[in-house]
């Protein structure tokens, strides 16, 4: 049987290189392929990581590279590879080396011999004095093993002298692996990673590991994050834990996560597991994968008692409300958006605003709506709750996949026929009517006027010009532009750099508050730089309503609205504030 070991050395962490040893006992036939994965799974673009192997030889044995991603050895039996791997780019995608510590995101480092993935694997380290290794490996010093080559780019492995902090739940170890300093309150945050852990097993009621690894980067601003089969890779930006609204997105960034170890690492439709490194797969499902994860991101801390029900309806009604301003809802399907995902939501370009929705956005408010909808029709017997734990039971406990159309099937079984909820919200772009599903919870979504900071009367609309800014280097420029808005009749565009209005100078930081000026209906005159050249053009502003929203609960609910409010946020009902 053929067998697989890695010797991953540091030898230099300062060069940024990875060297990387790997001998391969028992192949058959007279040549070999290796083959270093064009993506990693979880993040649906391609990266071309053969792009950062230097220095790759065989030994005695003739070698070729055949395509951009595969080398083809001349020989079989016992071979043995060497590479070099640069290893500079401190995402949760890629690989980072310095003198502070190694991140090995696998698919970013490992080749697989084609037609072996199978093969057991062995791997050895050889590190910096006083460094550790922390992965959801198996292993001991510095020696790891995984089954497979599937399993062992779903362990990323990280390097160093970090902090480690454990807690159990339900008896199983669960591990935060901290690189860098931040902001933050250790206990508190290690407490509140427990909590979210509880609360998610209790949606679930299954622990599929031995143990569990949050790695932790604490990045100078990037933030993200990426699941992995019983661990996770997490960048968040070291000083944003504080004030409070900034750590409470570091916990829903948490739980995320976390709840990606049951979907879409267990759960998931046939094309997302095996996996084909070389090219794209693709599914209509990803709205399920990541947008229901997103649903329950914002809904687990909220049944976990870090934070209450005000405070989950406020960042519902915001996300609504961004997404009720984005033209694109009226022109790509969520099933749509899945299936482009690798063409469109990692490569967006100046007019994705007005042609796309993203799946994670749209897929979190369809998944809050599905759920209320099977409460409803059950008398709040079952829930989306019950639909994952089905799709668990069925499919993801049992390491298979299921088939695109089985989610579909799996929800009917439990609320009954639903062609018009997946025709209108999944494979179409009508309207949500958002208090027909938050009315069953005996909530509704409102709209308040705008209270200004002066204490002045509120204006009904405010001047509009539909546009997104970016500022860089100093400079202001137009990033994109709405279709059919003010800026977009008026002849502004994308790239746009803006200079003054009305002939005075915009400095970057002002331009908001310059807006405030105008009122709808004012012309201005706008001074830009297109492609180097001075132009002056017109622009009349348009309107928009001077409200914000908010989800409140009504003031007489009846008894299964109630029922609904408490089993979907596991609160008990509070009478609605005068």
């Amino acid at each position: 049987m053929t067998q697989v070991h890695y010797t991953v050395s540091l030898p230099d962490p300062n060069s940024h290189l990875v060297r990387v040893r790997m001998d391969v006992r028992g192949l058959p036939g007279e040549s070999a392929d290796f083959v270093m994965p064009a993506w990693t799974p979880g993040s649906y673009k391609v990266r071309d990581y053969a792009k950062n192997v230097q220095d790759f030889s065989a030994g005695k044995a003739p070698w070729r590279k055949i395509d951009k991603s595969r080398w083809r050895v001349a020989a079989g039996g016992d071979l043995r590879v060497e590479y070099d791997v640069w290893a500079f780019e401190l995402s949760v995608q890629s690989s980072h080396v310095d003198a502070d510590h190694a991140f090995l995101n696998g698919a970013s480092v490992f080749f697989y011999v084609d037609g072996h993935k199978d093969a057991p694997i062995t791997l050895d380290f050889r590190i910096p004095k006083g460094w550790q290794i922390a992965s959801g490996l198996e292993g001991r010093g510095k020696t790891l093993v995984a089954p497979d080559y599937d399993v062992l780019v779903d362990s990323p492995i990280e390097i160093g002298t970090f902090t480690k902090r454990s807690f159990k739940v339900d008896g199983v170890p669960h591990h935060l692996v901290i690189h860098g300093e931040g902001n933050y309150d250790e206990k508190r945050l290690v407490d509140d990673v427990k909590k979210i852990v509880e609360t998610e097993v209790r949606i679930l009621r299954d622990i599929p590991y031995p143990h569990y690894t949050f790695i932790l980067h604490n990045s100078p601003e990037r933030g993200g994050g990426l699941e992995h089969l019983n661990s996770t890779a997490l960048q968040y930006p070291a000083h944003s834990y504080k004030p409070r609204e900034k750590y409470e997105n570091f916990l829903e960034l948490v739980a995320h996560e976390f709840f990606h170890l049951w979907n879409v690492k267990r759960i998931h439709p046939d094309a997302l597991g095996p996996f084909d490194y070389e090219r794209e797969v693709y599914t209509t499902l990803l709205w399920v994968m990541e947008g229901f994860t997103s649903y329950y991101d914002t809904l687990v801390p909220c049944r976990a008692k870090l934070w209450g029900p005000d405070k989950y309806f406020k960042k519902m009604a915001d996300r609504i409300q961004k997404y009720e301003e984005k033209p694109g809802r009226r022109r790509q399907s969520l099933s749509e958006s899945s299936f482009d995902t690798w063409i469109k939501l990692y490569q967006p370009n100046e007019n994705s605003t007005n042609c796309q929705m993203s799946y994670y956005e749209k897929g979190e408010l369809v998944g809050m709506c599905l759920d209320l909808e099977i409460r409803q029709r059950s008398g709040n017997r079952k829930s989306l709750d019950d639909v994952m734990r089905a799709l668990y039971r069925d499919y993801g406990r049992k390491g298979d996949g299921f088939p695109e159309g089985e989610f579909k099937r799996t929800c009917e079984k439990i609320a009954g026929n639903l062609d018009r909820f997946f025709r209108d919200l999944v494979d179409g772009v009508a309207d949500i009517p958002w208090n027909r599903y938050l009315g069953y919870a005996g909530v509704e979504y409102q709209k308040d006027a705008r209270k200004p900071d002066d204490g002045e009367a509120p204006r009904k609309a405010r001047a509009w010009l539909g546009i997104s800014s970016v500022k860089a280097g100093g400079a202001l420029s137009i990033a994109s532009v709405v279709e059919d808005g003010p800026a977009w009749t008026s002849g502004l565009s994308p790239k746009d750099e803006l200079i003054a209005i009305d002939g005075i100078k915009v400095p970057a930081d002002d331009f908001e508050r310059r807006l405030e000026e105008y009122d709808p209906g004012d012309r201005a005159k706008f001074s830009i730089f297109r492609n180097g050249y001075l132009r002056e053009i017109p622009v009349t502003f348009g309107a928009k309503e001077n409200v914000t929203w908010s989800i409140r609960r009504v003031k007489a609910p009846s008894a299964l609205q109630k029922k609904i409010y408490e089993g979907w946020l596991w609160s008990k009902w509070e009478p609605a504030k005068k």
